[in-house]
This record gives structure tokens, sequence and C-alpha cells, in this order.
């Protein structure tokens, strides 16, 4: 090769030799599978925050959105605590 000769290539070449030329339809139906996992859990959490009388459930479907698995775990973990605040005013 010589200085005027350029070879083009790209670091991510590889990706397009391992799923050939239908690899957009992988990057489709995992997009696809990420948005309604979002959908499904963020649905989750805001019922169960209404179903337990929470007040800022709607801050929950964002974060449920946001965050996915992370902020349905997040929830699962705080979400007790809630409870504890509940019947704590109630018993004084």
């Amino acid at each position: 090769m010589t200085v005027l000769q350029t070879y083009e290539y790209h670091m991510m070449d590889w990706w397009l030799n391992v799923f050939g030329p239908y690899g957009w339809i992988f990057m489709i139906v995992g997009t696809v599978t990420y948005i309604g996992l979002s959908v499904l859990i963020a649905y989750y959490v805001h019922k169960d925050a209404l179903r337990r009388g929470i007040k800022n459930s709607e801050i929950w479907l964002l974060i449920g959105l946001i965050l996915n698995l992370l902020g349905l775990v997040i929830y699962l973990l705080v979400r007790n605590s809630y409870n504890q605040e509940i019947e704590f005013k109630s018993k004084e």
C-alpha cells in the first residue's frame, strides 16, 4: 500500500460480519423488548404504589421507566418504609 491508498476500516466491522445483513433485525427486536419491559415495570410499580396509597406514585412511574430493572429493585426495597410511616402515623 502506498501513502495515497487507504484502507477503510472501522473498529465495528466485525459486528456486520457476525450478524450479516440482517443485524438490524436484532437491533429492532432488542430495542422493542427493552422498551416493552420498561413499560411493564413502570406499569407494575405505578399500580402497586397506587394500591399501597403512596402519594408520589407518578415519581415511581418515571423511575420505573428510566431505570428499568434497577428502578424495580429500588422500589421493592423502599416500598415497605412507606407502610411503616402510615402505621406509625395511625398509632399516634
